[in-house]
């Protein structure tokens, strides 16, 4: 057994050297004329998910380079106004892109391409009169935009910093199911922001700022969006938006709804060595999934002049529905001698209702900038399930049967504020302001099994509190933006298990975070 053993451990580890070796990918964009494009988008993705492995931007000169210790199998390729290719990764290789087009009937439409550049902090991207306009929802604009990827899930990523923070108006966007509702052709501009300034928390990696355009005309309008999948079951999403509008007053009202269904089916066939004896295991998996959901949601947005704005944006998800069920078949053998025979049936139910709220106002007093911001996120998840495990050891043999109840119940209740005010000195802005946040997490794990296992029920509660102050300055110097900033954070961290408060979880403490930004047009 020690030799078997130490035999499997000398394989994992040989099997992680080999992975956690680094791959650097070299490349160059061109278009077809040849010239070089840079601020191309080059993401490496898995298969056969296309899953996010890494990604990067060209430069001036078209040249990518990218590093990453995660196996990739796909690179893709894209950039606004061409089209986006999906080539295999290989080194010193030269992709050329094709000009992309709008086809209308038989009418070819070339839009204006938009212009990527820097604006104090941030890289800014015009979408307003140019071909993103057309691109469809707002995460379709963004996956087309130099340094941003966006996901499937509606999250976006920011090329070389991972997970960004979104903004709409200044709004942060607590529910990324919100892009998918937006139309690109809603959208002013975009900023990337890839070092935050002290104005963020210091956890925060990246941000993007989307500016929407100020829409026009008043009384009513309304717009109802279909979609329809079929892949081994119905997947159906329906998204009416009602929108009033009159003066500076602005009034939109949504109902989503949708239903969701997959399934799955893999094998596992699984063969190794260990001295003179061979091993096998092959294992079937089953999944089907469906969930049922719908999501009102009601905003309010007034204008009063160009110096005084304000609004709410409340929104409910009730997601009443969803199961799991997954079968697994598993055949272990030890030199083509059966040598144990599972199979496991796993169920799991949950549903859960989210209350999101959001008041904002935005204005000037004088030359003093006020911006006003408060959050709120209410949710209660309930995640029933069950696990039945029959284990013999040979096909031939009465099985040994197994089960497991049980049950999760989770919620939150999470209130945020910011308060950011500025003022323009020495041909700079100074911005100073504060944050503070509430939440009440509460977390309960019940179980009831046949046996003995290695798991725990647990009732936790957790009551965090985040205050934060920042001073932070800016100013441009000809072609160079320098900004430099202190941030000030302060966390108190209050654990309770079934009632009762562990002091070595809890945590207090508070550490400054200076920070400094050096902006410059690269071309």
């Amino acid at each position: 057994m020690k030799f078997r053993l130490s035999a499997m451990m000398a394989m994992i580890m040989i099997a992680m050297t080999a992975s956690a070796q680094a791959l650097t990918l070299e490349g160059k964009v061109l278009d077809e004329q040849g010239e070089p494009l840079p601020f191309v988008n080059v993401v490496l993705l898995s298969l056969p998910d296309s899953a996010y492995v890494q990604g990067t931007v060209t430069d001036d000169q078209g040249v990518f380079n990218l590093s990453t210790s995660k196996h990739g199998d796909l690179l893709k390729v894209s950039s606004i106004g061409y089209e986006t290719q999906y080539v295999t990764p290989s080194q010193n290789q030269t992709i050329v892109l094709k000009e992309e087009t709008v086809m209308l009937g038989e009418v070819v439409v070339k839009s204006t391409l938009p212009k990527t550049r820097i604006k104090g902090d941030a890289m800014r991207t015009t979408v307003e009169g140019t071909i993103l306009e057309k691109a469809g929802t707002i995460s379709d604009a963004l996956a087309r935009i130099p340094m941003l990827e966006a996901e499937r899930e509606g999250g976006v990523k920011v090329l070389g910093r991972g997970d960004a923070e979104v903004y709409i108006n200044g709004r942060r966007v607590l529910d990324t199911n919100e892009l998918s509702r937006l139309r690109s052709d809603q959208i002013e501009h975009v900023d990337v922001i890839q070092n935050p300034g002290a104005r963020y928390a210091a956890s925060t990696k990246a941000v993007v700022r989307i500016q929407l355009k100020k829409a026009q005309g008043d009384g009513f309008s309304f717009q109802d969006n279909v979609a329809w999948m079929y892949q081994y079951d119905h997947t159906f999403t329906n998204n009416l938006d009602i929108n009033y509008r009159t003066g500076g007053l602005d009034i939109t009202a949504s109902l989503w709804a949708g239903r969701y269904a997959h399934k799955g089916f893999q094998e596992n066939d699984l063969t190794y060595l260990m001295g003179p004896d061979h091993y096998r295991s092959f294992t079937t998996q089953e999944t089907s999934n469906i969930w049922k959901g719908w999501s009102p949601q009601l905003q309010v947005n007034y204008m009063v002049n160009e110096n005084h704005s304000f609004g709410a944006f409340y929104k409910y998800d009730r997601h009443p529905s969803g199961e799991m069920k997954s079968f697994f078949h598993t055949n272990n053998y030890e030199n083509d001698v059966p040598t144990e025979h599972s199979d496991s049936r796993i169920w799991q139910k949950d549903s859960f209702s989210k209350h999101i709220f959001n008041a904002y106002y935005n204005g000037k007093a004088g030359q003093l900038g006020i911006d006003l911001n408060v959050d709120g996120l209410f949710d209660d998840t309930k995640t029933p399930g069950s696990t039945t495990e029959q284990t013999s050891p040979s096909v031939t043999e009465e099985p040994l049967t197994r089960t497991i109840e049980s049950n999760t119940n989770s919620g939150n209740k999470f209130w945020a504020t910011k308060l950011v005010l500025s003022y323009p000195v020495w041909q700079g802005n100074l911005s100073v302001g504060g944050e503070y946040s509430h939440n009440h997490r509460t977390d309960a794990y019940s179980f009831t099994a046949s046996e003995s296992v290695p798991v725990k029920a647990t009732d936790n509660k957790i009551d965090e509190s985040s205050t934060a102050a920042f001073i932070e300055y800016g100013r441009r110097f000809g072609r160079v933006f320098a900004q430099v900033g202190l941030r000030y954070e302060h966390l108190t961290n209050d654990y309770y298990n079934f009632g009762q408060r562990e002091d070595e979880v809890c945590r207090n403490y508070g550490d400054w975070f200076p920070s400094a930004v050096i902006a410059v047009p690269v071309c």
